[in-house]
Order: structure tokens, then sequence, then C-alpha cells
């Protein structure tokens, strides 16, 4: 399985182990979100550095992936949808895990990293990027099976979709048989480099929350789902031009949703149902948290000094705007988790993973009724610093203080590509020209290294700005408060973020925007083409997306699919979101006279690129 280890020293070049989620958005513990449940995740963010205002370059997994994986974005690779293999279509462009095998590491990979097929050339570009065949799970081959109980009794292909995992086929779920390898990896790797050999980089890819969302039926039980609340703007923002909308086609066939019989492109969900799929995409999530606390517990175990890195692909509305999964500019579909973290070894384990969870409770029937379900519930709790005395009463501690150390200034995906290559050591990426297909290494996104060096280094007081968060009663689901309700000497557990202020930093490069888009088949929705993964030979619309520390500009433009190539005179559509007073991008100001001033300049901005992004503090 590990292939032939060079002996290749690697002193002071350390491992990598680069974590990617599809479809994550920041419902994370760690990024203040009171209802999700992530142990594992906040761990390692407790160690590490979160950057708050992360955003891939285009919400589709295609695109993102082979753009942070290459640090070129969209309008490089030339790829906007999943049917064309970058080395052939746009440019031999060096791959993230190919530098680091050309630099001496080992490179492995388990899960989905490139997207399959055409785009990764149907071999998660073999033989350049890999020391060793990539696995995938078996299971995945059943991903689309109809394995999802149905009001009728029957099995269907549904969006919302707990099983019990025994009972799928193979017996497992590619998730659970992702993670198993991977760490099955790390011990044999231990034991094969008992002397200092050649470092790794191991990339390890989870599915899930990506659609459908099938999970372990016990997850359900950490969200009641009358704890779970709607999205609290759902609906079409005021001023929203037709060609911004993403009408959700990958739902809309499956066979839970088509039974509501909701109209296209702008009926939406009954709020029931909206409800089923906020506490799937939850529940999801911490099944995959469960997943990676098993993961970092053996890097821990067998390798305690490891880069690692954590993000999500592109973000996911979850019934915001009125609208469900990718597919758009907005800050819900283009933000991203990102964090980064140099993992030092801790004797006693933060990480309480899911086979501490499920497998010996699967075997000894523990979760028949509800009283072991509840047990269950309890293992997840006192990973979060609760306590349970033998009569399964909840000690509750004062207040539960979880500092994070969160950077909020605007970084991209295509960062993470040259801020892996400085942190471990290697050759040091050169920032790409205006035109660069003809170059095979270069970056166009900037390093984070010097931003890291600067807080993880101590050259920054340890509290120069804190921020506490009181969580108190929202922190747990309602259905459990009202079977342990807090004690009256419970005050609030305190969420910290350590955030960096502006005048540490001289010196420091930092990004005044970045940069998404998103191409369309035509300016109204539309299932065939299909307006939220068009081939790009149907696109006739690309939006471009700046997002400032203020405003989200967007900008649709003709777009020719057969040159792939814009019209930068021809505009189509404008989108102005003003985040001092709309965070939640609900009010489109684009034709506001206040804002005529600053619109000019945003595009001229806009126009300008990611080149002229950049300044120093």
């Amino acid at each position: 399985m590990l292939g032939n280890v060079r002996s290749v020293k690697s002193v002071g070049h350390p491992n990598v182990l680069l974590i990617i989620v599809d479809d994550l958005r920041p419902t994370l513990g760690c990024y203040g979100d009171t209802l999700a449940l992530t142990p594992n995740i906040d761990a390692l963010a407790q160690e590490g550095v979160i950057f708050t205002r992360a955003y891939a370059q285009q919400a589709l997994c295609g695109p993102s992936r082979t753009s942070f994986l290459t640090s070129r974005r969209p309008d490089t690779t030339l790829l906007y949808d999943v049917h064309s293999y970058w080395r052939k279509h746009a440019g031999n462009f060096t791959s993230l895990p190919q530098y680091f095998k050309e630099h001496g590491y080992h490179t492995a990979s388990a899960g989905k990293i490139f997207h399959p097929g055409i785009v990764s050339n149907h071999s998660d570009d073999q033989p350049y990027s890999w020391s060793e065949e990539p696995f995938h799970p078996p299971t995945q081959t059943h991903k689309q099976d109809p394995v999802c109980l149905g009001p009728d009794g029957s099995l269907h292909t549904s969006i919302y979709c707990p099983v019990q995992v025994e009972e799928q086929p193979g017996g497992s779920l590619p998730d659970i048989e992702t993670t198993q390898f991977a760490v099955s990896w790390l011990q044999q790797r231990a034991e094969q480099l008992k002397e200092a050999s050649e470092p790794f980089f191991l990339a390890v890819g989870y599915h899930k929350p990506h659609i459908p969302l099938k999970f372990p039926s016990q997850f359900l039980d950490l969200y009641p789902i009358s704890s779970v609340p709607l999205a609290p703007n759902r609906h079409k923002p005021q001023g929203l031009p037709s060609v911004a909308w993403n009408p959700w086609n990958d739902l809309r066939w499956r066979a839970d949703i088509a039974a509501l019989n909701v109209s296209f492109p702008y009926g939406p969900l009954p709020d029931f149902y909206a409800r089923y799929i906020r506490q799937g995409y939850y529940a999801a999530t911490t099944y995959t948290d469960s997943l990676i606390g098993d993961l970092l517990d053996a890097v821990n175990t067998h390798f305690p000094d490891t880069i690692i890195a954590f993000i999500g692909d592109h973000g996911w509305s979850l019934g915001e705007h009125q609208e469900w999964s990718k597919f758009s500019n907005f800050e819900v579909a283009t933000r991203v988790p990102f964090i980064i973290s140099h993992w030092r070894h801790h004797k006693s384990s933060p990480f309480l993973g899911f086979s501490s969870l499920i497998p010996e409770r699967k075997k000894s029937g523990l979760l028949e009724n509800d009283k072991r379900k509840d047990d269950y519930r309890f293992d997840y709790y006192k990973s979060l610093g609760l306590k349970f005395n033998s009569g399964g009463n909840t000690e509750f501690p004062r207040s539960l203080d979880l500092t994070m150390t969160s950077h909020d200034g605007l970084v991209e995906l295509v960062d993470l590509f040259p801020t892996l290559v400085d942190l471990a050591g290697l050759p040091a990426l050169f920032s790409c020209p205006r035109e660069s297909r003809q170059v095979d290494i270069c970056t166009e996104g900037m390093s984070l290294s010097p931003l890291l060096h600067l807080i993880q280094g101590g050259s920054i007081p340890k509290a120069f700005l804190t921020q506490g968060k009181a969580k108190g009663k929202d922190w747990l689901p309602d259905g459990l408060l009202s079977q342990y309700p807090l004690p009256a000497n419970h005050t609030s557990t305190i969420l910290k973020t350590v955030q960096l202020d502006s005048h540490l930093l001289h010196g420091v490069r930092m990004k005044k925007a970045v940069f998404s888009q998103y191409p369309r088949p035509g300016i109204t929705p539309s299932v065939n083409p299909d307006s939220d993964q068009c081939h790009a030979w149907d696109a006739t619309v690309m939006g471009y997306s700046m997002r400032t520390l203020r405003y989200r500009y967007t900008v649709w433009f003709s777009f020719n699919g057969t040159t792939l190539m814009s019209d930068w005179s021809h505009i189509l559509a404008q989108e102005l979101y003003d985040h001092k007073v709309d965070p939640q991008e609900n009010h489109n100001v684009v034709d506001k006279a206040r804002y005529a001033h600053r619109l000019s300049y945003l595009h001229t901005q806009l126009r300008n690129g990611w080149q002229q992004a950049v300044s120093t503090l």
C-alpha cells in the first residue's frame, strides 16, 4: 500500500496533511456556529489559525479543486465545468502534490481530492501528482443508490438520507472507508520509517456534507428537529437580477424534493422540509467531524510534528435567499472554512473519533432505545468539556473557555498552495504573470506564511485583541435542554476569538479584494441547459464577483463558450451588497444613487483583477 519508500532525509521538512471537505460552509463551532457540534475540528483550530474570510474561486467542485490544487484561477485553467482536463485544455500546470513529490516528499491521497472523471484524466492526475495509487472508497460507487427510506416505506434516491451503516451496500459508507485507509496508512508508514526518511504529503478528502445527505442515523440524535432553525433570510434578495439565481436543479430530481412539487424556478421549499435538510446537513457535518477525529488522533500518535491544512472546496446555501446548494456568487456559496495548524504532540489526545462512538455501541446493541442513545450523545458533550455523573445527569462547568486565533483579512483558496510550500520549507512559488498558460509553476495566490509566522512565532502579544461571545443556552439543542436544564449557577460558554489588529501587521502583504466567478447559459434560470452546471460551451454569461472588506460587487458579462472569453464591454447585470448594513446580502443596491461613486471605484478595481488587489500594510 505504501509503495517504495526512498531514503531521502527530511531534516527541516515537516510532514503535511491536507484535509478537504466537500461542500462545507463554515458551519463549525470554531467559526461561532452555536448549533454545530464539531469538537475535533474545533480542537484542531485551537492549535492553529482560523481564516474567517476565505473564499473559493468558483462554487463548483471541479473548477474549485483544479483552481486551488494548481493555484490558478478559472480564467487560467479554462475550467468552468467538469468536462475537461486542465493539462490538455489549458496548460501543463504543476499541481500541489506534484510539487511536493518533485521536492522529495512521498505523496498519497485518500478519498476525493481532485474531482473524479475527465477533470483529473480519470486517474487523479497520475502519474504526475502521487507517489502511489490514490485510494477511492469502494462504496462510493453506490452514492446514488436508492437507499433512503421514504414515507411510503420504500427506498429512494433522496436528499435527506439518514441510514443504518451495516445495512448499506458494502456494509459501510465512503468516508468511513477513507478514514480507515488513512489511519492504516499512517500506522504502517510509522512502522516503516524507524529512521529519518522522506516526509509525506497526505491528502484526505471527505464527501459529506455533499448531497445526498447520507450519514449514520445516530447523528440525528445530536440535532433534534425542534432545535434546528430556518435560514433567517429565506426570501429572494430585493433587486436580484434573474441571471444571479441558481434554481438548485441538482436537488429537484431527487425523490423527496420532487414529491414536494415546488414551482420552478423561484418556488420555496416548505418550511418543514427546509428544516429537515438543514438538520441533515448539520448531522452530516458532525459525522465527518467524528471521522476527522480518528484521522487527527492517528496523526497525534504517530506523526506529532505535522503541518495540517483544513478547507472546504466551496460553500453551500441552506435556504438563504430561498436557494439551496452552491452554483452562485453569493457569500454563502463562496465562503469556506480555512484553518492552518502546525500540530505538536499532545500527551492526551483531544480528539473524539467515530471509531470510539459507533462500532463498539453497534456491536453491543447500545443504540436500541432512547436511554442508550443518550449515552451516545453524552460522549460528544463530554468531548466539549461537559461532565456526567453515574446517574446520567449533566454537570455543566460554570463556563467553557474556548480560545481561537482568527484572522479576519481576505484570503482565497489559491493561497493554499504557496502557503504550504513555504511552511514546508520548499522553494517558494513566484507570482504568475498576467498570461501564464506557458508557465508550469507559479501562483495566482499569495503565501500566508509571513502572517502565520508572525502569529505563531510569538512576535504578537497573545492578547492583543480578544472578543468574547457568550453562547449560553443557545449552545445546546433545545431537545437536550428540556431533559437536562442548565443549572442556576451556569453563566455561559465563552468562545473567544483572538483577532489580528492591523497596526501589528506592519510590512505584511494583505489583500484588498478577493475574486470568484460563475458561468450561466443565459440570463434566466433554466433546466436544459442547466443554469447551475452548464457545459462551458453552452455558457453565454460569466459573473465575476469581487469581495472587499465591506462590499460584494458582481458583474455579469457576455461570454463566448467557444473562445472561453468574456466581453467586458457588454454588461448584462450588476449586483452590489454593502456588508456594513447588509451582511446577509438581501438588498442589491447597485441602482442607489448614494453608491454611484463607490460603484465606479469597485468596477475599476474588479477590472484590475487579482494582480493589483494586494497591498503592504
